[in-house]
């Protein structure tokens, strides 16, 4: 019965460390701060006349 209570819980906390390092690479190559100052989202402004 412990085994079967190790191998869980070290399942689940290399799925947790290898779900932390996807989520950290990831939001590294996908720059939030950078999408915004190449495409900037357009002001209300602009867009109405451009109706």
């Amino acid at each position: 019965m412990i085994l079967m209570i190790v191998t869980t819980l070290g399942f689940v906390i290399s799925l947790g460390i290898v779900g932390l390092i996807l989520h950290y690479f990831t939001n590294k190559a996908l720059n939030h701060d950078d999408a915004k100052t190449i495409d900037p989202l357009p002001n209300d402004e602009a867009t109405e006349s451009s109706e």
